[in-house]
């Protein structure tokens, strides 16, 4: 690999790291292939003699992805909520948010992360739009539920568990494997917020979720 390609190479990938959310997480299994590459051809050369293009290339590889993952912490968040529109389209962008934060890697290291925060910013406007206005669609009541459910305290997972419980009755979401979903993992996560054993065991590590 030239230099010219090299460095290439970087410029291209810091640029979709900056990007394109969840970009990271491509390069992290990229790096895992690559390192299982490594290991194997590692294997191999003790036995076997191989030319040093085996190990330069796929090490080269794993400094530029490396690198984009380093730029994509650097990523800037979406504001967290929107003042303008209706209620519904608040509650949407709300939510929209709140799922694009959890698909950054960033959100999961302490250094970079500026989840709680935001996540405190999104309850708070919608506790605000609930206190103005009563949130009446089915669709509203999951984006509400849903922002409710990270919260950090037993009321606000109450309040969640009704919300998601009601739109899931709903007849245009009763088959939403998403909205009922959201109908057990509130309510889970309400009971063991109170000291009681969960129902639908949907807040152990195995389970699969939207978080």
């Amino acid at each position: 690999m030239s230099k010219l390609v090299f460095f290439s190479s970087l410029l291209v990938i810091a640029i979709l790291s900056y990007l394109i959310s969840s970009f990271e997480f491509l390069l992290i299994a990229i790096i895992a292939l690559t390192f299982i590459f490594l290991v194997f051809a590692g294997l191999i050369h003790l036995l076997k003699k191989l030319n040093a293009k085996y190990f330069k290339i796929p090490s080269l590889i794993l400094v530029i992805c490396i690198f984009g993952i380093g730029v994509s912490l650097f990523r800037p968040y979406e504001k967290a909520v929107t003042e303008t529109g209706t209620l519904s389209e608040k509650l949407k962008y709300a939510y929209e948010t709140d799922q694009k934060d959890r698909k950054q890697l960033r959100s999961f290291l302490t250094y970079f992360s500026d989840l709680e925060n935001r996540d405190d910013i999104r309850l708070a406007q919608v506790k605000e739009l609930r206190r103005e206005d009563t949130i009446r669609k089915a669709l509203d009541k999951f984006y509400a539920g849903f922002i409710y459910h990270h919260s950090d305290n037993s009321s606000d997972y109450k309040i969640a568990s009704k919300l998601a419980s009601e739109a899931a009755e709903s007849a245009s979401l009763k088959d939403n494997y998403q909205v009922q979903w959201l109908r057990k993992a509130t309510y889970d996560r309400y009971l063991l917020s109170i000291g009681k054993q969960e129902k639908y065991n949907t807040q152990n590590s195995f389970s699969i979720d939207f978080e």
